[in-house]
């Protein structure tokens, strides 16, 4: 009966395995209170308050309540979805729903092996990413970074099948779709239809154009009510969310990488800029008060050009370096398990994505471009690796196909 299935089903089916034998190690460590839902600075401050007001007043913030501005309102309105489900154990009910996450985005990454380049390289793909330890851990955060990639990962791979000759216009309004929702949630891919633009001006993308265009429309069309709404209720010209201050801030020195260093350091800043006649804003808007970090940014940077302008390159290097195994809070163990599970699927995937660009160019293009995307953005303004994990299914995608590609001549010789 099991062999009678297609080939898609069976794999789709072994990655459910897998997923439904994390979530049954996951209830024994929560029985047992080996393993708590993990709640940072970000969940206790912002999500989770947020969440629970949306549940008391209907409402995410007001005029008064600036904080939840600086984050973006997808991820509170699951949380308090979760709540209304499972009011007493709801933190628990959402590291399960995230580990379905997981599972969705091995799907996604199954199903793109299987239209655009093996089944097999998909499926090790899937694999690879419910095992993987970095996604494996932040799925037990209370953080959006895994409702976001899910959401991101669903967005890329229908434009992927869009650019393909048989990919429908639709497909890119779809997709289009999809990446609004996944703004909504974070708002790091604001400004990443410019950088897809970039596929109209290759040759072998029919039509490549207009679905850009459709691309652009469906992501503002999710967007927009939420800017009208932050117009209307809070008076102020927030798009999807405030914040970009603070990382700018925190990214442009590298006292300021850790919890413990901004802490030490952003009072005697802020002293300096005061006196300087940057002081922090006193009109109570999200808007000035992220404007003014922004330029606390600025001022570093002046700094740093007239005093010792040649640090910019090592400083650009570290930054660059930190992408791939940076915390916040520093810790030298996490920084060595990070940049260890970097180092195996980084390099191995941005060359096997590049060599893609010989049978399947909008392929190979599309996932250089979005990881350059991000790239770019967090080397502008904070380098973390949690902020790259997004991205790390497409690397590992092209770690798949590797495997594929030296286990296929092995498959040769015992089918001969």
């Amino acid at each position: 009966m099991v062999s009678t299935l297609p080939r898609h089903t069976l794999a789709a089916l072994s990655l459910t395995l897998v997923t439904v034998c994390k979530l049954a190690l996951l209830f024994l460590l929560l029985e047992a209170r080996l393993l708590q839902p993990y709640v940072g600075d970000n969940a206790a401050n912002v999500y989770l308050p947020t969440a629970d007001r949306i549940l008391a007043t209907g409402t995410y913030n007001d005029s008064h309540t600036l904080m939840p501005s600086s984050q973006a309102p997808g991820y509170s309105v699951f949380l308090a979805l979760a709540k209304l489900v499972a009011p007493h154990r709801y933190l628990s009910l959402v590291v399960c729903l995230q580990m379905l996450l997981d599972l969705g985005i091995a799907l996604l990454l199954l199903a793109l092996g299987h239209r655009v380049t093996s089944i097999e390289a998909g499926w090790w793909a899937g694999v690879l990413w419910l095992l993987f330890p970095p996604a494996v851990v932040i799925s037990t955060w209370i953080t959006s970074e895994t409702f976001f990639t899910a959401l991101l990962v669903l967005s890329m791979v229908v434009w992927i099948w869009s650019l393909s000759q048989q990919g429908k216009v639709g497909l890119s309004f779809a997709a289009g779709l999809a990446l609004g929702v996944a703004t909504l949630v974070r708002g790091t891919t604001l400004l990443l239809p410019p950088f897809l633009f970039a596929l109209c001006y290759l040759r072998g993308i029919s039509r490549c154009k207009l679905k850009c265009t459709l691309l652009l429309i469906g992501m503002c069309l999710v967007i927009l009510p939420w800017t009208l709404r932050n117009l209307h209720v809070l008076g102020e010209p927030i798009i999807v969310q405030t914040g970009l201050g603070s990382v700018f801030l925190q990214g442009s020195r590298s006292e300021y990488f850790t919890i413990e260093g901004k802490r030490r350091a952003y009072p005697e800043l802020f002293r300096a800029a005061a006196e300087e006649g940057l002081a922090e804003p006193t009109d109570g808007k999200a808007t000035s008060r992220d404007r003014w970090r922004f330029a606390l940014g600025l001022r570093n940077y002046r700094i740093r050009l007239a005093q010792e302008p040649w640090s910019l390159f090592p400083f650009a290097a570290r930054k660059f370096g930190r992408l791939w195994y940076g915390t916040e809070t520093g810790l030298s163990y996490k920084h060595l398990v990070l940049g260890f599970c970097s180092l195996l699927v980084v390099p191995l995937g941005t060359r096997q994505l590049w060599l893609l660009k010989r049978d399947h160019l909008y392929l190979s293009v599309t996932l250089s471009l979005l990881i350059l995307y991000f790239v770019a953005l967090h080397l502008v303004c904070y380098p973390e690796c949690r902020y790259m994990l997004p991205v790390y299914p497409f690397f590992i995608f092209g770690v798949g196909h590797t495997i594929y590609l030296v286990l296929r001549p092995l498959r040769s010789e015992q089918g001969g």
